[in-house]
């Protein structure tokens, strides 16, 4: 019978597991309820960035589940994991064991960093210098669609920088807005807006 506290506790929050099997089960209960492939270090970022588990055994968690066949590599070119049939009976059947705030931080977790992710993938943002400072070129895409884009003048490069910050986090916002705009829809224009007031509140 494995120790109650028997992982390594460097990098952990109050709370966080100390105990290898539990990190084991916390990463097929959460490759399972992804319901996709999903990356083995985005998986381990996020659980290092909630405190939740050591980096050294979660990256031995993946082996011994891989060498277990509880989790398989479905695209190894891009580290993509998926769980199998055990995986799945394992997720399902011992996830109680571990705590509901462990369960609910560790897919909070994930779930914003894929958010991130893919953000940065379909918001893409060009910082360029020119002879009298930086032109922020900004492009919101839908796989190979580029639906908007525009490029800003600013004079220096802390303010290109503080651009490029905002513009990955109020895409939507701002794709919404020009929508809004160009459309004079007005009903559209004050849900937006409604939405830039409480975006401000929570920032």
């Amino acid at each position: 019978m494995e120790h109650e506290f028997d992982a390594f506790d460097a990098g952990i929050d109050p709370g966080g597991l100390r105990n290898r099997s539990n990190v084991r089960l916390l990463i097929c209960y959460i490759i399972d309820c992804i319901k996709k492939p999903i990356k083995k270090d985005l998986v381990i970022t996020a659980m290092q960035k909630y405190g939740i588990a050591n980096y050294f055994e979660l990256t031995d968690a993946f082996l011994d589940l891989e060498n277990k066949q509880n989790i398989t590599c479905a695209d190894p070119e891009n580290d993509l994991y998926t769980v199998t049939k055990s995986g799945k009976l394992i997720a399902s059947n011992l996830s109680d064991e571990l705590p509901l705030v462990i369960r609910e931080r560790a897919m909070s977790a994930v779930t914003e960093l894929i958010m991130e992710e893919r953000n940065n993938k379909e918001n893409t943002v060009e910082i360029r210098k020119v002879s009298n400072g930086y032109v922020v070129d900004c492009h919101i895409t839908d796989e190979e669609t580029d639906l908007f884009s525009f490029s800003l003048y600013v004079p220096d490069s802390k303010q290109a920088r503080l651009v490029k910050k905002n513009f990955r986090a109020n895409a939507e916002l701002i794709y919404k807005t020009m929508i809004a705009s160009v459309t004079r829809n007005t009903d559209f224009a004050a849900q937006t807006l409604e939405e830039i007031v409480n975006s401000k509140k929570h920032g």
